[in-house]
């Protein structure tokens, strides 16, 4: 983002916090709610929501008193999405991950302290946790975030350990800061991640870096099934098939030598 010597302006601001309210866990909020989160006087938040409704970027429900994001905000993500080059170049081979291997496969990109998935191609599977395209997680939580933090720098990873400590997400869930460092030299030396039951409980998750042309990491892919689907065998399989697509994107991303 470009830092230029500039006030921003206050009412637009004001609006984007209102926006950034809205999550998949929380779409629908009353005005009630709206002022909590974002601690704005109740006339300010109500005439920046019905500016945003004349424009159909807040949709209103009259039944339940309560607002969601509009169509308007829908065609704003799909012209995001259209245009992320990673995610028309990764497409095809994520595409062929899912049907060769008949597994959920996902595509990611740090945003920060986050991933933000970009690209979801789901199995039949049954067990389907919730990776939906545009959700945002801190990056060690799960693999395609934790596979992008052994390539970035040790005190981003610390910091990041400080602000955002590690939560136990199943009995299996690494932990401790001092091991998890090790686990990350230990990625980037394999060149992949394998996550087996510590973000869900009997689901195995294998990840892969992608590079750019100046070998800065810049998305990761993940393919993702039932953990008694993905052993033996069939994951070293699962393995060089991600590492494989994986270096097929970074290669299609412009990169030329490890």
């Amino acid at each position: 983002m470009r830092e230029l010597n500039l006030d921003p302006i206050r009412s637009v601001e004001r609006a984007i916090q209102i926006l950034n309210c809205f999550s998949f866990e929380k779409p629908v909020l009353s005005i009630d709610e709206i002022m909590e989160k974002t601690k704005l006087a109740k006339t300010t938040t109500y005439r920046l929501l019905w500016t945003m409704e004349r424009n159909n970027v807040i949709q209103y429900d009259q039944m339940t008193n309560k607002y969601r994001l509009g169509t308007k905000a829908l065609e704003y993500g799909g012209i995001v999405l259209e245009n992320l080059d990673i995610r028309r170049e990764a497409e095809p081979y994520l595409l062929h991950l899912h049907e060769v291997t008949g597994h959920s496969v996902i595509l990611a990109q740090p945003q920060g302290e986050t991933i933000q998935y970009l690209l979801r191609f789901d199995s039949d599977e049954g067990l389907q946790p919730n990776n939906f395209v545009g959700r945002r997680r801190i990056l060690h939580n799960g693999a395609l975030g934790i596979v992008l933090l052994a390539y970035m720098e040790e005190e981003f990873v610390q910091n990041l350990l400080e602000r955002w400590p590690l939560e136990p997400l199943t009995p299996k869930t690494l932990t401790d800061h001092k091991k998890f460092l090790l686990r990350l030299r230990e990625i980037r030396k394999n060149g992949h991640y394998i996550d087996e039951d510590e973000t869900f409980f009997g689901y195995t998750a294998i990840s892969a870096p992608i590079f750019s042309d100046k070998n800065k990491v810049i998305a990761s892919i993940g393919i993702s099934g039932p953990s008694f689907k993905t052993e033996g065998e069939n994951r070293a399989y699962l393995i060089q098939l991600i590492t494989k697509a994986a270096s097929d994107i970074s290669v299609r991303m412009g990169q030329t030598s490890r």
